[in-house]
């Protein structure tokens, strides 16, 4: 086999070799160093021909002892490859170079939506990555006193009107939204039944009106299902839901006090409490979400009949649903991933044999537990 020198490709500009911000005396060093260490590994090579000298493009780092010209080539490639870290982040998650994968948003989602995550501060609307409060014994318990506080508060808000919660918009940016409560899911089931009843003649929520009597009863319909299923099911039963969630959010918080003042002086102690308290909240939001009325239980059942030639059935809908979707207040406010929806939907769907299996197993009236007097 005849071999032929290798000819080395000449190095970009900075239209194509050289990233956005990276100036050209860095591209040079790093340049250097490579050649630095493909000289080293030739005389290293006995009986190498000069001439089949491989060029430093062509060298794998991992082919180079670690030597500090090493050391260095890969910091100077890793600066280059910062200017990629993707915007909208949350500070903790930035510099990784690497997006967040399906368990980390759904992670992300779930604490933004109630108080308790150690590095959620939703009062001010921030996620911090290295909160110096959690570094003191006074920071940590009054950072647990005070989800357990906020979580309290939003209970008597979901009694009434609504609590504020967050979350993060197409470009992971932190939102604020106001979702309903009892009262106010009440308020707006009679709304929308007079609205109804009187056939688009009253029409609070400001829409056009209906012309003709095709549209009228169009109308009925379609805000009659909106008091159904949007305020008595979606209002009323998830927020039924969210003041249960609060409760037990507001005790779980309490609990953390005690892990935060004694293993939590050390950090190994810190970083077990926050992973296990964490990721314990995250478990009580699936749990909350998937019960009927709940948010996941409302996404897996959803339904679209309207387009005869298109019918969107329960769980399939779900599945088929962009990662984000504004269309509907059921998907606004998560990141509907390929993960959040397996674990929604298998959920869900458990939930729902298991209720059935109870409802079969309750035993009502009958002749044999009651025998007719003869």
């Amino acid at each position: 086999m005849e071999f032929q020198n290798i000819i080395p490709v000449p190095f970009m500009g900075n239209n194509y070799g050289i990233l956005p911000g990276v100036h050209q005396n860095e591209v040079t060093k790093f340049q250097s160093i490579l050649d630095e260490e493909s000289n080293t590994f030739t005389q290293h090579v006995p009986g190498l021909n000069p001439a089949l000298a491989i060029n430093s493009h062509d060298i794998p780092l991992e082919t180079v002892s670690d030597t500090p010209s090493r050391t260095e080539a890969i910091a100077a490639y890793e600066k280059q490859a910062g200017q990629f870290s993707s915007p909208g982040k949350s500070s903790h998650l930035k510099g990784k170079g690497l997006g967040l994968s399906d368990w980390e948003k759904y992670k992300d989602d779930q604490l933004l939506s109630n108080p308790g995550g150690d590095n959620y501060y939703l009062e001010q609307n921030k996620v911090v990555s290295n909160p110096k409060d959690q570094e003191s014994f006074l920071g940590r318990v009054v950072k647990d006193i005070s989800d357990a506080l906020s979580n309290i508060k939003n209970f008597f808000q979901n009694l009434l009107f609504g609590s504020k919660r967050l979350y993060r918009d197409k470009n992971n940016q932190i939102q604020e939204v106001r979702q309903r409560g009892i009262v106010g899911s009440v308020m707006d089931f009679f709304s929308d039944v007079g609205s109804a009843l009187s056939f688009g003649m009253w029409r609070p929520d400001g829409e056009k009106e209906p012309e003709g009597f095709v549209k009228r009863v169009g109308f009925f319909f379609s805000k009659m299902k909106e008091a159904i299923f949007g305020d008595l099911i979606q209002g009323v039963a998830g927020s039924v839901i969210n003041i249960g969630e609060d409760i037990a959010l507001a005790g779980w918080n309490l609990l953390e006090v005690i892990p935060d003042a004694t293993i939590g002086n050390f950090e190994s102690g810190r970083k077990l409490t926050t992973a296990i308290f964490d990721n314990g909240q995250v478990a009580i939001d699936y749990l909350t979400d998937i019960l009927p009325g709940g948010e996941a239980w409302s996404r897996v059942h959803a339904a679209d009949f309207t387009n005869p030639g298109e019918l969107k059935l329960p769980v399939v809908n779900n599945l088929n649903m962009p990662e984000h979707y504004s269309g509907d207040v059921r998907w606004r406010y998560v990141r509907n991933t390929p993960f959040r929806k397996a674990i929604e939907t298998i959920g869900t769907l458990l939930f729902d044999l298991i209720s059935l299996r109870f409802m079969s197993d309750i035993k009502f009236l009958s002749e044999e537990e009651h025998p007719r007097l003869k």
